[in-house]
C-alpha cells in the first residue's frame, strides 16, 4: 500500500497511523517512491512519498498488488507549512497543490484507490481508518487510530518532517489564519484558490477572504524552489519517467510486484 499526496498534507501523518494501527511487514524507511521495486515475499508493506499522484493510475493498472490513498488538505495550511529542514521559508506553493490535487482526481475513480482528507483524519481518526477497512479489507487492525501515537515509533525523519511527533491536536487544523500575508500573496497570484476551496468543501463562498481586507502582500521564498531550476527540474521529471517505464516494463513481464 502506497500513501502519497501533495507535499505538507500529511502523508506522514497518515502512514505512522497506518503502521501502528494495522498488521503489515517489511521496512519501515521514512520516505519510500511508488517507482522503487517493493521487497518480494511481504503480504502487506506500507510506503509513502510525496507529489505522486501522477504514478498513480498507471501503476494501479499494472499491478494488482498495489493500493493507493491518496492525502488531501486545506491549500491554505499547506502553503502556509514549513519543514524542519528549512524553518525560514515555506515549503510548497499553491501550484503544487493544484496540480497533486488535479493528478489525484483523475486516478480517485480507481478501484484501489481511496482519498482521505487530513482535516477528517484528525478530527475523526477511527472513522477515517473504518473508511480504510471498508475499502481495503484484507487489512488486519492492531489498534485504533485514536490512540496511534502511544504505539508509533517514527523515524528521526519522520519526526523532523512533522515537526515534532504528538497526538492529534485538533487547534492545530487552521494554521494558515496565523500566516495572512503569505495566504493574500499566494491569492493573488493564484486567484483560482478561491474556487478551489469551495469544490473541496473548505469553503461555502469567498466571505473568507474578508480576513485579507487589510493584510500587507509580501513576497516569500518557498524551500522547493530554493536552487531548482528549470533545466534540473524537467531532468528531474525526465528520469522518473524513466523509472516509472521500467517498472511498468517488469510489471508487464512479471504480472506483479511481489
Amino acid at each position: 500500500m502506497h500513501v502519497t499526496g501533495c507535499g505538507r498534507s500529511g502523508t506522514i501523518l497518515l502512514v505512522e497511523m497506518l503502521r501502528s494501527s494495522f498488521w503489515h511487514e517489511g521496512p519501515a524507511y521514512h520516505e519510500t517512491s511508488i517507482l522503487e521495486i517493493p521487497p518480494r515475499g511481504l503480504s502487506v508493506h506500507i510506503t509513502k512519498h510525496p507529489g505522486e499522484a501522477a504514478f498513480l493510475w498507471p501503476l494501479l493498472e499494472a499491478d494488482p498488488d498495489l493500493y493507493g490513498i491518496y492525502v488531501y488538505r486545506d491549500p491554505r495550511s499547506v502553503i502556509c507549512s514549513v519543514h524542519a529542514k528549512a524553518k525560514d521559508c515555506y515549503a510548497v506553493n499553491f501550484s503544487s497543490w493544484k496540480k497533486q490535487q488535479e493528478l489525484a482526481e483523475c486516478a480517485r475513480r480507481h478501484p484501489k484507490l481511496l482519498l482521505v482528507c487530513y482535516e477528517k483524519l484528525v478530527t475523526e481518526p477511527d472513522a477515517v481508518q473504518n473508511d480504510i477497512l471498508q475499502k481495503f479489507p484484507f487489512l488486519e487492525l492492531t489498534g485504533s487510530f485514536s490512540t496511534y501515537h502511544e504505539r508509533a515509533r517514527p523515524s528521526t525523519g519522520a519526526i523532523q518532517a512533522l515537526n515534532g511527533f504528538r497526538a492529534l491536536d485538533e487547534a492545530r487544523l487552521q494554521p494558515w489564519r496565523d500566516h495572512l500575508p503569505r495566504v493574500k500573496e499566494q491569492l493573488n497570484r493564484h486567484p483560482e484558490m478561491a474556487d478551489e476551496l469551495i469544490t473541496w468543501s473548505y469553503e461555502v463562498d469567498r466571505s473568507w477572504t474578508g480576513l485579507l481586507a487589510d493584510v500587507e502582500v509580501c513576497s516569500h521564498e518557498v524551500w522547493a524552489e530554493r536552487g531548482l531550476h528549470l533545466l534540473k527540474r524537467f531532468d528531474q521529471w525526465q528520469r522518473r519517467k524513466r523509472r516509472l517505464h521500467k517498472r511498468l516494463a517488469l510489471l508487464g513481464s512479471t504480472g506483479s510486484s511481489r
